[in-house]
């Protein structure tokens, strides 16, 4: 177990520098390349309770050796259902050549696996197109006066392709809550009549882009080992001895990699030990009095579905239309004391074209709404939506605006309990993004504008999990969204 710098950032100018790539072939090659599993000459075995290494070298279409590093690793162990499994992590040591450590916590077969999840040249196109255009994908604005209807595209931030189409841009920032968002200048209506939004999914790139940056999380190789039972038996870790609720909030942004793992399907916490089981009953008894705010996207909404309905509580207000989820919903039960709501965070996001401006909301204007005196636990997350528009520069904007209304709500009411919902990993083909970029510059931006609140805020760990149990979709499966919903309620009570 190690602990992780979170520093991806430091090489942002150099993918940058990848602006275009002229032959495919000088990327990395799966065919040619090596990946070497570590053994003890002398015992030659493996012991629960160990580290396994691996090295792993990079060769490109040529058979010829990579010189450079940036491209992004994988590791993970997983026995053959999937029952059981653990995160390691990657060491880039920049010359093409990386070494993977991943902990053996139980006796048994298994695979070590190792994956290419992001190529530099991918994670390259990707900053350059963003910088470019101002946005991955844009959002539309619909901007209405009499019986005129203009719609444009709109970004997080002002670009010369922007102005150039529209010959113009409108400054939408103060509408959304002062947070930047720039569209394009409708013609013959007046910016002050922008009425909705949605998505836009047009991309201005060439199949040939299309395909470098579709070319990730391709596995390199997968290791089969066997691990014998060490003096503590099957299973060998560190427990951890302190409360989930009385750990050190610090230490939920600091911890060692991996946060937790897998073991016959049940999953095991490595920061802290939880006293809370996963019953209706003791979810009720931590929540009861406690309003749970959550704020972010579908994934968060994913949560309040899973909480509300594990509790039974029928929702009051909200998804009576699954086309048009993107607004406030509301679930309670008075004699409970449960109360619970979610909200998206504010633009850009991605919601059903033609939605209702006024149904997205800042971060900030939420918690400025939580009273004096709150015992409210408050989810906040960005990161797929994120991923849809923003760099790290928009995103730490967001972050910065959130932090301010942080602050001032747990100046009055300090038994508030704040929770950032970290981002998680995702396989899924058709989605060409480099996530793992994105995740880790995702939460070097929350780590960096959150420092001096660390000993505050609970940060929720949700990479490692997502990587070993070969998350595929933005929208994890259930057995996630347990693992992450029961993290949580451990932390809060």
């Amino acid at each position: 177990m190690a602990a992780i710098s979170r520093n991806i950032l430091d090489r942002y100018s150099e993918y940058r520098q990848i602006q275009q790539v002229a032959d495919f072939k000088e990327l990395y090659d799966p065919r040619f390349c090596v990946v070497e599993l570590e053994v003890d000459r002398k015992t030659k075995t493996f012991t629960a309770g160990t580290e396994l290494r691996v090295r792993v070298h990079l060769f490109n279409g040529y058979n010829e050796s990579l010189t450079q590093g940036g491209d992004l690793l994988n590791i993970w162990l997983r026995n053959t259902d999937g029952s059981s499994s653990v995160a390691g992590y990657v060491v880039d040591h920049m010359n093409g050549t990386y070494t993977g450590h991943v902990m053996a916590f139980w006796a048994g077969n298994v695979f070590v696996k190792v994956s290419v999840t992001n190529t530099k040249e991918g994670i390259g196109l990707y900053t350059n197109y963003v910088n470019v255009h101002g946005s991955y994908q844009f959002i539309n604005a619909t901007f209405s006066q009499k019986k005129k209807h203009v719609m444009t595209q709109c970004a997080p931030k002002t670009s010369d392709w922007l102005n150039k189409t529209y010959e113009g841009f409108c400054n939408l920032s103060h509408e959304n809550y002062n947070i930047s968002l720039f569209c394009g200048k409708p013609k013959s209506v007046s910016c002050r009549n922008w009425i909705k939004y949605g998505w836009d999914v047009s991309l201005y790139y060439d199949d040939y882009t299309r395909k470098i940056l579709r070319y990730k999380d391709v596995i390199l190789k997968q290791i089969k080992v066997t691990i014998v039972p060490s003096s503590k038996g099957d299973i060998d870790y560190p427990v951890p001895e302190t409360p989930c609720n009385i750990v050190p909030r610090a230490l939920t942004w600091n911890s060692t990699v991996p946060s937790g793992f897998l073991y016959r399907g049940v999953h095991h916490n490595l920061i802290c030990r939880p006293t809370v089981n996963r019953s209706r009953e003791d979810y009720l008894a931590c929540l009861k009095e406690k309003p749970v705010i959550s704020i972010g996207d579908s994934t968060t909404r994913q949560w309040f579905f899973r909480l509300s309905k594990s509790l039974q509580i029928k929702f009051s207000e909200g998804f009576t239309n699954n086309n048009a989820w993107q607004k406030f919903a509301h679930a309670y039960n008075t004699t409970l004391g449960f109360d619970m709501e979610w909200q998206p965070h504010e633009l850009p996001f991605f919601g059903t074209p033609g939605s209702d401006r006024k149904n997205v909301k800042s971060v900030a204007y939420r918690l400025d709404r939580i009273p004096g005196n709150s015992t409210a636990i408050v989810i906040i997350h960005w990161y797929a939506h994120i991923a849809l528009c923003c760099d790290h520069i928009a995103l730490r904007e967001h972050v910065c605006h959130a932090k301010a209304a942080i602050e001032r709500l747990l100046t009055r009411s300090p038994d508030v309990q704040v929770f950032i919902k970290g981002p998680h990993h995702l396989t899924y083909s058709k989605d060409h993004k480099p996530y793992a970029y994105i995740g880790m510059f995702v939460e070097q931006v929350l780590l960096e504008e959150f420092k001096d609140l660390l000993h505050i805020i609970i940060y929720l760990d949700q990479w490692d999990m997502s990587v070993t149990t070969e998350n595929v979709n933005i929208h994890p499966g259930p057995l996630l969204v347990d693992i992450s919903l029961n993290n949580l309620i451990n932390f809060a009570c």
